[in-house]
């Protein structure tokens, strides 16, 4: 329980030293909202609280236990550069051992005592001098700035099929797995064949008695190439600090390279990824039908690039349909597809994603003219340095729009975006307000928006990347360094600054 993570001792302290400088709100416990609190007691501001809704830390890492969860950035990158692990026991390490991770830092850093668990929050409300947010609760708590560390993925995208509430067994999003159902014996369709498709389809293969693949697109799927490292390689890196920075540096660049497959123009990254995909398909795939089922029709780079070595050969398994024809409806026994043919099913999995930006469903935004951020997104989602919105004073969004990657660690996005919303706190100070100007934000906006198109996402491909009109706004266009370079010093000019005090810092 969450009282298990705080003594009668740690609470009291941390109670005690609350009260300087801003009140500042940190909604989620995930590497977003950790990240951020921990930059901010390096800095000095100890009056701050994280709401997490559930009952420990982790965020996405907590709540995804799916079998066969597992990271696609190497372990040595997906993790705060202040905090290396030199025991990661993969190149890519699984969920369980990432959310141990992220429990080692809150204890490191002293966060329990900051963490308000089992508070979910409803809405967030300014009134022109502060934030109030509510709970579901029905409790509240005010405060001078807001920091949204809920990213942008982490609503379940359930899929409106027809009929998909009438199925008599189990349903269940990969997101929130059961690990009360049995799949043993049973007969399983699992709708989707992306990223969390192709990590769990081996893990359960072997234990299901018949299992549907339902593939809308095929998908670019790389070698995975993982391995263990050995208990000699964790010892260098613990002794060797400055080895194991420079091993998390060659991951960095490597992964950089890989940016120049998201280019609209041709080229030899690009090249290459064609090239080691078909080697790896026709290596695990000797049927030539089934290859061109798996062989994608849409410019490389477009939709999520996978890594697996595993799910090709899972999906051969004499116990396993690749079903491509279409979903026409859920019955309570089954699906039925496209082309007429009913498929029973005991259980059905939804490996379908997430609602990308979903904030505003789930939480009531509004700022302090009494415009909710969802009236100022109806016209699309954007964000100023991917972070802020013009007229809501002191709210950021850690992992906002703009700033996702389809190439590297997004650790790397959310630690340039905490130190930079670090310095806009400074600068406008206790009770300050500071906001993007409108023709600043625009400017921002126009300019990713302009750089996109001339990348590979603006091919239409069906990217959940992409909103039903065409505009991009979840990944930002360039590569990391750029985005770091960016984000290093904020441009004061860019922002609206009314303050009462004189700033705490």
């Amino acid at each position: 329980m969450a009282d298990d993570h705080k003594t009668v001792l740690e609470m009291a302290a941390a109670a005690a030293s609350r009260g300087s400088g801003p009140r500042i709100a940190i909604l989620g416990a995930g590497f977003s909202g950790m990240g951020m609190a921990i930059r901010l007691k390096q800095e000095g501001f100890d009056n701050f609280t994280i709401y997490e809704k559930a009952n420990e830390v982790g965020g996405t890492w907590r709540e995804n236990i799916y079998p066969g969860v597992a990271c696609d950035v190497p372990s040595h990158l997906y993790s705060f550069s202040f905090e290396p692990n030199p025991n990661w026991s993969r190149r890519y390490s699984p969920g369980g051992e990432i959310w141990d991770y992220m429990k080692h830092c809150a204890r490191k850093y002293g966060l329990y005592p900051f963490i308000n668990f089992n508070k979910t929050v409803t809405a967030i409300r300014h009134d022109g001098k502060e934030w109030t947010v509510d709970f579901a609760d029905g409790s509240s708590a005010a405060a001078d700035y807001v920091v949204s560390g809920l990213g942008g993925l982490h609503e379940p995208n359930v899929p409106d099929i027809e009929g998909l509430k009438e199925f008599k067994g189990p349903v269940f999003h990969t997101a929130q797995w059961r690990d009360d159902v049995d799949l043993s014996g049973k007969r399983v369709a699992i709708v989707g064949s992306a990223a969390s498709a192709v990590q769990v389809i081996p893990a359960i293969v072997d234990k299901v008695a018949h299992l549907d693949v339902y593939q809308r697109t095929p998908n670019w799927v790389m070698p995975r190439m993982s391995y263990a490292y050995p208990n000699w390689l964790k010892g260098v890196f613990a002794k060797a600090p400055l080895l194991a920075r420079a091993y998390r540096g060659f991951y960095f660049t490597i992964l950089e390279w890989r940016f120049n497959a998201f280019k609209k123009d041709e080229n030899r990254v690009k090249a290459f990824v064609r090239k080691t995909f078909k080697k790896h398909l026709e290596a695990q795939v000797p049927d030539p039908g089934l290859r061109a089922k798996l062989t994608p029709d849409y410019p490389v780079g477009c939709k999520r690039i996978l890594i697996s070595d595993d799910y090709l050969p899972a999906i051969q398994k004499p116990n396993v349909d690749l079903i491509t024809e279409g979903i026409e409806a859920v019955t309570p026994t089954g699906l039925t597809t496209k082309d007429g043919n009913d498929h029973p099913a005991d259980v059905l999995i939804l490996a379908t994603g997430f609602k990308p930006f979903d904030i505003l469903e789930s939480i009531d935004v509004v700022g302090p003219s009494g415009k909710s951020l969802s009236e100022t997104w109806k016209d699309g989602i954007a964000a100023h340095r991917t972070m802020m919105a013009p007229g809501f004073p002191n709210f950021f969004m850690l992992l906002g729009p703009n700033s996702g990657l389809g190439h590297n660690s997004v650790i790397l996005m959310i630690e340039a975006q905490v130190n930079y919303a670090i310095d806009l706190i400074k600068r406008a100070g206790d009770r300050g307000q500071i906001a993007p100007r409108p023709e600043a934000a625009k400017a921002f906006d126009d300019r990713i928006q302009l750089d996109l198109q001339d990348r590979v996402w603006a091919a239409r491909c069906g990217a959940w990347y992409v909103d039903e009109n065409g505009r991009n706004f979840t990944l930002y266009p360039h590569d990391v360094r750029t985005y770091l370079k960016e984000m290093k010093t904020p441009d004061f000019s860019e922002y609206e600054i009314e303050r009462t005090r004189q700033p705490a810092l």
